[in-house]
């Protein structure tokens, strides 16, 4: 048996089939009075009809398909971070009735290419992580280049320019203070940063934030004290050999500005024979579902990531939908577990 047709509903309820249109996917609506509707829709739900979603997409001018761009070297499935805001993504798709496509990287790092920006047109809207690969600069063009192309899109992670966006992030400056006043109450006073690159924007907010965590315990990170990697392990084994060649000087504790760069201090410290906490203390930050794999178990702030993706693409849908929507900026909290490490 053929699956059934808005012309068999019609048929049966005695109306035309822009009646049966209108009645089942406007519930609302007053065009068709509330008893033909009631009608309509019992008809419907005893004929087991199921939409053509083609076929409404094209009514409604929409695809019901986003696109998701996160410009990294690496395969990003194998990345943590995304894999995990992928999930929150996800979420919101199945439960709003959205598909996702998913744009391989390419051309440089940290940018979308032309092609792909004319290529998300085919979608209602695109999702944009941005990831360590990205600058301020790259950030602020991305912007620039979807708005002038007039795509929907919202953006998670790491932008702090001033240009109105859907965004969903953490307040990194934040975490840095709220590191400093741990470790302070901790009775640490020789603090060391071990981050990425001094160019990327979570770096620079997370330093803000130590500096003004550490004025404020009347403490200092000089510039000894903080060693950008890069993302290379033997840059960060370098950093870390020269911070405790001098056992009256070294750190008595140390913060992680990623999960990544937490995973090298665990090797280095394997690696040197040395034990955590008992010679260093360390305090991560990053996500929860790789760094609870670790032993001993990090004292660290966690990234809400799943549920900035799942709210990034929340805030997409409801601008595709209801276009007059505000751009929104949300900070989400961050948690910190204690752990046994700092």
């Amino acid at each position: 048996m053929s699956a059934p047709k808005l012309a068999d509903i019609a048929k049966r309820a005695g109306v035309s089939i822009a009646a049966v249109s209108i009645a089942l996917n406007n519930r609302d609506t007053k065009r068709v009075s509330a008893a033909k509707r009631e009608e309509i829709q019992r008809i419907a739900a005893e004929m087991s009809y199921a939409p053509n979603e083609l076929a409404k997409a094209l009514a409604e001018r929409r695809t019901r398909l986003l696109g998701l761009m996160v410009p990294l070297r690496d395969p990003i499935f194998f990345n943590h971070f995304v894999a995990q805001a992928l999930s929150g993504i996800q979420s919101t798709l199945m439960r709003r009735g959205y598909n996702l496509l998913v744009y391989s990287p390419s051309g440089r790092p940290g940018r979308t290419t032309r092609d792909q920006i004319l290529e998300s047109k085919f979608t209602d809207g695109l999702i944009f992580i941005n990831t360590r690969s990205c600058l301020p600069r790259d950030i602020a063009q991305t912007i620039q280049e979807l708005d002038a192309a007039q795509i929907k899109f919202s953006m998670i992670n790491s932008y702090y320019g001033r240009t109105p966006a859907n965004y969903v992030g953490v307040d990194d400056a934040a975490i840095g203070e709220a590191a400093v006043r741990y470790l302070a109450e901790q009775k640490h006073r020789r603090i060391a940063f071990l981050s990425s690159s001094e160019k990327l924007p979570t770096h620079v907010h997370l330093l803000q934030g130590l500096r003004h965590g550490m004025a404020a315990h009347g403490l200092e990170l000089p510039a000894d004290r903080i060693g950008c990697t890069d993302y290379v392990e033997s840059q960060a084994f370098a950093i870390l050999d020269r911070w405790f060649e001098n056992k009256r000087q070294r750190p008595t504790a140390i913060f992680c500005a990623d999960d990544q760069l937490l995973m090298f201090f665990y090797d280095y410290i394997e690696a040197r024979g040395m034990r955590i906490p008992d010679d260093v203390a360390v305090l991560g930050r990053g996500n929860a579902g790789l760094m609870s794999l670790l032993r001993p178990r990090p004292t660290a702030f966690y990234i809400p990531t799943f549920e900035m993706g799942a709210l990034a693409a929340e805030m997409l849908i409801d601008s595709i939908e209801k276009p007059t929507e505000t751009r929104q900026r949300i900070l989400l909290p961050f948690k910190f577990e204690p752990g046994q490490t700092a």
